[in-house]
C-alpha cells in the first residue's frame, strides 16, 4: 500500500487522443511521434482511454491496444512518467477485464467514471460501484472520474470522499471535470486516511478555468487542450503558484477564447473532441478524425474554424 500512501500527480496531465486513420481505424503508427511532441512540451504525465481518447468509441480489445502501445513508447522509453488508465465500460465485466489488463501491463493508476445507463442516484450507489472497480487491484492508485455534463451523475463529490475513504482504501483522488468550485474546495478539505499528505489527489479538468482549479487547491489538471497549448497552460500554473494574478488572467483568458470556438465548432461536429482533433494538424501532428459518429470539419467548416481561431489569439499559443 506504500504507493497508495503516496501517489501523487502535480501540474499538467494530457488527456490523451486516439490517432485515427482516414477511415476511422486506430493508427497505432503515430503513437511514437505523438508521445514525442508530448515529451518535447513539457508533458510526462498521461490520462488514457477517457472522454478526449474516445475510450467509449473503442472496442475492448483496442483499449488494451492503445493501453499497451502508450506504455511501448512511453513508460518504456521514459518519456512518460506516469500513466492513468480509464477504465470504466458498460459492463462491469468489461471494466474489471480492463482494470486486469492495465495492472498487467504497468499502469501507473486507473480511473473510471460512474456507470453511465443505469445511474447512480445515492452515494451508497456510487461508492459501492467504485469500490467495486477497485477491489479488482486494491494494490493500484484508484481515481473516481467526475464528469457530471457528459454522464448525468451530479452527486457531490466532498461526501463522496467522505464515504468512499472508509470502503476504498486505493482511493487517491478525483479526476473533477466539474465548475462547481464550492464541490472542489470541499473535496481538498476532506482528510485522506490512507494518504501521508492526509489530502485526496485533486486532479481538474476544466481547461478553461484551470486557473481557478489551482487557486481552490488542486494539484494538477487533465486536459485536452494540453496538447497544443502547453506552453499557456504551464505558465498559468506557474504564475498561479507565484502570485502573479493578472499575467495568469491574461493567459487564462486567451484559453478561454479558444474553448468557446472549440465549443462551438464541436456543437456542429457532434462533439468538442472532432474540433479540438481537428486543430492538431494546424501544429504539424495530424492525429486523424474522431471516430464515427463524430465526424471531421468540411474543408468550409475548417477554413472558418482556422480563421476563428486566429482571431481569438492563435498566434499567441
Amino acid at each position: 500500500m506504500d504507493q497508495i500512501k503516496t501517489f501523487q500527480m502535480e501540474g499538467m496531465i494530457a488527456a490523451t487522443f486516439t490517432p485515427m486513420t482516414p477511415d476511422g481505424e486506430v493508427d497505432y503508427d503515430k503513437y511514437d511521434k505523438y508521445c514525442q511532441h508530448l515529451a518535447d512540451n513539457g508533458i510526462h504525465q498521461i490520462y488514457v482511454n477517457g472522454t478526449t481518447g474516445e475510450g467509449f468509441s473503442l472496442t475492448l480489445e483496442e483499449r488494451e491496444k492503445v493501453v499497451e502501445k502508450w506504455i511501448e513508447v512511453g513508460k518504456k522509453t521514459g518519456r512518460i512518467t506516469k500513466m492513468v488508465v480509464q477504465v470504466g465500460a458498460l459492463n462491469m465485466h468489461d471494466t474489471i477485464a480492463l482494470v486486469d489488463h492495465a495492472l498487467s501491463v504497468g499502469a501507473d493508476a486507473i480511473a473510471t467514471v460512474p456507470p453511465l445507463f443505469f445511474k447512480p442516484k445515492t452515494l451508497d450507489y456510487l461508492v459501492k460501484y467504485c469500490k467495486e472497480v477497485a477491489n479488482a487491484a486494491p494494490n493500484i492508485p484508484f481515481y473516481f472520474y467526475h464528469l457530471p455534463s457528459v454522464v448525468g451523475v451530479e452527486l457531490n463529490n466532498e461526501d463522496f470522499l467522505k464515504a468512499a475513504s472508509k470502503e476504498i482504501p486505493s482511493l487517491v483522488g478525483i479526476k473533477f471535470s466539474s465548475k462547481d468550485l464550492v464541490d472542489l474546495i470541499g473535496c481538498v478539505h476532506v482528510n485522506a486516511p490512507n494518504r501521508d499528505s492526509k489530502r485526496y489527489n485533486m486532479l481538474f479538468g476544466c481547461d478553461e478555468m484551470v486557473m481557478s482549479g489551482m487557486v481552490m487547491g488542486a494539484q494538477g489538471g487533465v486536459g485536452s487542450t494540453y496538447n497544443f497549448l502547453p506552453k499557456v497552460i504551464q505558465r498559468i500554473m506557474d504564475k498561479t503558484k507565484k502570485g502573479e494574478t493578472a499575467d495568469a488572467l491574461a493567459d487564462q483568458y486567451l484559453v478561454q477564447k479558444a474553448c468557446r470556438v472549440m465549443y462551438k465548432y464541436g456543437d456542429l461536429l457532434g462533439n468538442n473532441v472532432s474540433s479540438l482533433k481537428a486543430i492538431m494538424p494546424l501544429i504539424g501532428m495530424d492525429l486523424g478524425p474522431a471516430r464515427s459518429p463524430l465526424r471531421p470539419p468540411t474543408a468550409e467548416e475548417l477554413e472558418s474554424y482556422k480563421k476563428e481561431l486566429l482571431e481569438a489569439g492563435m498566434d499567441k499559443w
